[in-house]
């Protein structure tokens, strides 16, 4: 870190890949936990904030950018770094450098699969902080327990139809990191139009890619020298699909262009048996006919008996000696026995070895040449499988950036595919983008809430949004469980999903490029942090307001709840405020305070919209419908005996609101001039005797004499005891 920024490097180990950044110091923290990082790296005098992450502390020479530079060039064989982006980005290279050096430090292994570091604009791509990723649960429910586990309770779980392990990556990337460059992302929206159309060339697609190993993985198991036989022959395999893959795609019009690595799938196949063990030192990891010597060797192993057998028979013939034996034991090994009767016909080419009572025991160099070899032949067999596997393995390492680059292609084609089905399945269609900021979405639905409305057989209400540089506030008001919060996130999503390259769950979209999306949802609070529910809201809400640009997207239920009252709406009202006249950022904002309507009147880039319900005698029906004007009441009463709360609770409940209804009226002329005097929900500890103020108020008390007074008072002391 230096002036403010800091420099940025992530890496997986396990895949190989290798990205550098730099930002704002104060951004850094939410940029690792988007990254979802495990282990931190830092110099032990930079302060970060907790991120659930391991932090080690390394010496800061290391994130010097002489020492990283020098060691990012020595490692890559680069006279320069400018290729790579890293021109006059010294932090990004220092951060770069302390990555490498401590992998080197610590795996103990050849880094070759790594991915030369790349420099990325996190201006390119739409932002979303932590808190964003999970109030929209792109990744994961947030309470995943009452779902049951449901894969498909989030985002991903719902597009997610990808088949590798690296398409299945590339898409989460996507999804957490949307591009905010159209050409890319109309590239994308291409490609998943065309495989939606064309049914059976995506089914064909799908059918081989499932038959493709995760080719990134298995490359980092090869190239750091941790791969088994059966990861090897998992990468040959998985090669072996490429060129049928690649023939199927030559009809997809947009497919990507990838290499085949033929010599590497042919030298893994020639060699590596068709089951191989899982541990080298099993044996049987070597392809018969690849290499002479072992194959004698192993027909030595397993023909040990006969070859002996053949000896003796041999041997008998050439001596005259029918009683001759061959003989083993574990002390001399392998020998000739013949009886002391008929040493005489013993050739001169016996070598005495042991002479017993009745028999003389002997050898000969055919003999001595075949116990070397059956004795050697599995200690052989193992050593020459060890030396045989490591040259293929080494050889695929060799391969490494070409193989990462069909991995990539193979990816690529996965996720187009996977969207596609996405899309032809839920009835997704293409987003269209606007250059003038309008957002309008036509029977927009939320994807993941539509999918589980449908496994109960219910339908999901879409509905409509829209947006414009001259209207791009959206004050919603409505029922609790009328759908205001689902309306809010499914626009978020929508959003989100466009940018990421995916059809969108709606009749028609056209959309704005967002620069972040910001999300104020629910109530949490940090204890551990010293922080209560309503301190969470507003750091959030803070966040939101000093870094939202007039291209964000921001996402508001229920500002101001966690306070009193008139505390809460002020709040709300002032954040309004604030965001028409100097963010503009496009906003929905759902509230219960429904004096926040007449803002609308009052400021040009406002509107109301409000979810309708239908009432019938005491029950309410919820439509789910989102349409133009403002609700009156909230409907909370109704919704706590959906709940089931006692019935005297409800019933006193609808007395005391009555009764603050009548009582209460806030005049918003200070506020809003000209304007008419709204109801407002009060909070309960607030006087409910209003008879007594409405005469206190009327009052004139510069006619009143001290007499009148007192009998006043003596009065109204009366009423309130009664």
């Amino acid at each position: 870190m230096a002036g403010g920024r800091a420099g940025l490097a992530h890496v997986d180990v396990s895949t190989g890949e290798f990205r550098v950044t730099e930002m704002e110091a104060p951004e850094v923290t939410a940029a690792l936990e988007q990254l979802g990082a495990r282990e931190v790296l830092c110099a032990a005098t930079v302060k970060l904030e907790a991120t659930g992450a391991l932090r080690t502390e390394l010496d800061g020479w290391i994130f010097t950018f002489d020492q990283a530079e020098r060691s990012l060039r020595e490692h890559y064989k680069l006279l320069t770094l400018d290729g790579c982006g890293l021109e006059d980005r010294r932090l990004a290279v220092g951060a770069a450098g302390a990555i490498l050096h401590y992998l080197k430090d610590t795996q103990k292994a050849a880094l070759d699969h790594l991915d030369r570091p790349s420099y990325y604009d996190r201006a390119e791509a739409m932002i979303l902080d932590s808190v964003t990723v999970r109030n929209l649960e792109l990744l994961e429910p947030i309470f995943p327990a009452e779902l049951g586990g449901q894969k498909e309770a989030c985002l991903l779980g719902i597009i997610d139809q990808t088949l590798t392990g690296m398409g299945g990556r590339l898409l989460r990337a996507r999804l957490l990191r949307p591009s905010m460059r159209v050409e890319e992302i109309e590239r994308r929206l291409e490609a998943v139009e065309e495989l939606a159309r064309e049914t059976i060339l995506r089914g064909e697609l799908r059918k081989v890619l499932a038959q493709i190993l995760d080719l990134e993985r298995l490359l980092a198991k090869v190239t750091i020298g941790t791969a088994n036989p059966r990861d090897v022959l998992g990468l040959g395999r998985s090669l072996e699909k490429v060129p049928e893959l690649r023939e199927k795609a030559a009809a997809f019009r947009l497919a990507p262009v990838f290499d085949e690595v033929a010599e590497v799938r042919e030298r893994i196949l020639a060699a590596i048996a068709d089951t191989p063990p899982v541990n080298l030192a099993d044996g049987g990891t070597i392809r018969a006919g690849c290499h002479p010597e072992l194959d004698e060797l192993r027909d030595i192993s397993r023909n040990s008996r006969q070859y002996v057998a053949q000896l003796e028979t041999r041997e008998r013939a050439r001596t005259g000696i029918q009683s001759l034996k061959v003989r083993f034991n574990n002390v001399f090994g392998y020998y000739i026995e013949v009886s002391k009767a008929n040493t005489h016909l013993v050739p001169d080419d016996y070598e005495r070895k042991q002479t017993l009572v009745n028999a003389e025991r002997y050898t000969t160099p055919e003999l001595k040449e075949l116990e070397r070899k059956i004795l050697a032949a599995e200690e052989k067999i193992l050593g020459l499988e060890r030396e045989i596997f490591a040259q293929v393995r080494a050889f695929a390492a060799s391969h490494a950036v070409r193989i990462r680059a069909t991995a990539a292609g193979v990816a690529e084609i996965d996720v187009t595919a996977a969207l596609a089905q996405v899309a032809a399945e839920n009835r997704y269609v293409r987003p269209r983008f606007s250059e003038t900021g309008e957002m309008r979405i036509l029977g927009g639905r939320h994807p993941v809430i539509e999918r589980l409305t449908e496994r109960e057989a219910a339908r999901f209400i879409p509905n409509d949004l829209y947006l414009s540089e001259k209207e791009f506030i959206a004050i919603i008001t409505g029922p609790n469980m009328g759908g205001k919060s689902t309306y809010l996130r499914q626009a978020a999503l929508i959003a989100v999903l466009a940018q990421a390259g995916s059809f969108v769950p709606a009749e028609s979209a056209l959309l704005p490029v967002i620069d972040r999306v910001f999300t104020r949802i629910g109530a949490s609070d940090n204890l551990a942090r010293g922080r209560s529910t309503f301190m969470v809201e507003m750091t959030e809400t803070a966040v939101i307001l000093n870094t939202a640009t007039a291209r964000s997207l921001i996402v508001l239920d229920e500002i101001g709840r966690g306070t009193a009252t008139y505390d809460g709406l002020a709040l709300a009202w002032a954040v309004i405020e604030h965001i028409h006249d100097r963010t503009r950022a496009k906003t929905l904002f759902a509230t219960h305070y429904h004096e926040l309507t007449v803002l609308a009147e009052q400021m040009e880039g406002v509107r109301n919209l409000r979810v309708s319900v239908k009432e019938a005698g005491d029950q309410i029906i919820f439509l789910r419908k989102v349409e133009p004007g403002a609700a009156d009441r909230s409907y909370g009463i109704e919704v706590a005996r959906l709940a089931a709360l006692p019935a005297s609770v409800i019933e006193r409940a609808r007395e005391v609101l009555e009764l603050h209804e009548k009582s209460e009226q806030v005049v918003t002329e200070e506020l809003t001039p000209g304007a008419r005097p709204h109801p407002v929900q009060i909070s309960l500890f607030e006087p409910v005797n209003w008879e007594i103020a409405e005469r206190i108020r009327k009052l004139k008390i510069d006619e009143l004499r001290p007499i009148e007074a007192l009998k006043l008072l003596s009065e109204l002391q009366e009423e309130l005891k009664r």
